[in-house]
């Protein structure tokens, strides 16, 4: 009886200190756990530790269709660039766009540049890529399917000094 006793409370400890773990470092870093902000948001991360979340208008993501191809197999495909300019007095790292539809590349894995894609469809900006103030960055995708003008969203950025 003893020993399941202490068994139970070594799990409980175990259980306690793992949530702990895991709700700080989602409360610290919004850039790796995005979602703490809300959808109408962006998370905002200042010194590599500190992140607000807020509406963020300087940074606009427009993007346009560059051509429509029809295979041999009858099958489509849309080529997509992506344009955001950062009209913030901030350099920019990490900034990471939400896609909220599924971009089903053309080939499946690689059918973009300039950015990365996450498991769950976000993309980012190359890691080593700093945007500065009133710069402009592009990148581009090749899709099976069309895209509406609510697809991108400004989902995350950090402001380096």
């Amino acid at each position: 009886m003893k020993k399941t006793f202490y068994s139970f409370l070594v799990i409980v400890i175990i259980s306690i200190i793992v949530k702990v773990s895991i709700n700080q470092s989602a409360s610290n870093n919004c850039i790796e756990f995005p979602n703490v902000c809300n959808i109408e948001q962006t998370c905002v991360i200042q010194n590599s530790t500190e992140y607000s979340c807020s509406r963020i208008d300087e940074i606009p993501i427009s993007y346009h269709q560059v051509s429509v191809n029809t295979h041999e197999n009858g099958v489509k495909s849309y080529q997509y660039d992506v344009t955001f300019i950062n009209n913030s007095k901030n350099k920019l790292k990490n900034v990471r766009i939400s896609t909220e539809c599924n971009l089903y590349l053309k080939d499946g894995v690689t059918s973009f540049w300039n950015v990365d894609r996450f498991p769950n469809g976000d993309l980012i900006i190359k890691e080593d890529q700093i945007i500065y103030p009133n710069q402009m960055y592009n990148f581009g995708f090749i899709l099976k399917n069309e895209i509406t003008p609510t697809t991108l969203k400004l989902k995350a950025i950090e402001i380096i000094e």
